[in-house]
């Protein structure tokens, strides 16, 4: 598969941002105990910023789980925005099917997060 550029940070934003959702963390409990500062993980989950390869291990090492697992979800939804052609600068915010992708995904990560802390 050949990435582009573009739709693969989108996808890291969107698991990133998620991945905090899923577990119930506020940017700064996430901050806390992955020691990234929570400006930083502000900024990467507005698309400010591009994780690192080490912030993200710091991301897995924060919730136990194994780098793949992160980089199975970006696998999982990086088709479904390149399909639609993403093009953030393009796009006109809640109408694009990418933003209606990426809204669903967020929506779904909260939902999972309410069930946990019933």
């Amino acid at each position: 598969m050949e990435y582009n550029n573009l739709t693969l940070q989108e996808a890291v934003r969107l698991v990133f941002l998620a991945s905090r959702y899923k577990r119930g963390l506020t940017q700064n409990g996430l901050s806390i105990i992955s020691n990234i500062t929570r400006q930083f993980i502000s900024q990467i989950e507005i698309g400010k910023r591009h994780p690192s390869i080490f912030t993200l291990c710091a991301l897995a090492n924060a919730y136990e789980i194994p780098l793949s697992a992160f980089f199975e979800e970006v696998d999982k939804l990086y088709p479904l925005l390149a399909n639609e052609k993403f093009l953030p600068e393009n796009d006109s915010l809640q109408t694009s099917e990418p933003n209606k992708i990426a809204t669903a995904y967020i929506k779904n990560a909260k939902k999972k997060c309410h069930r946990k802390r019933k």
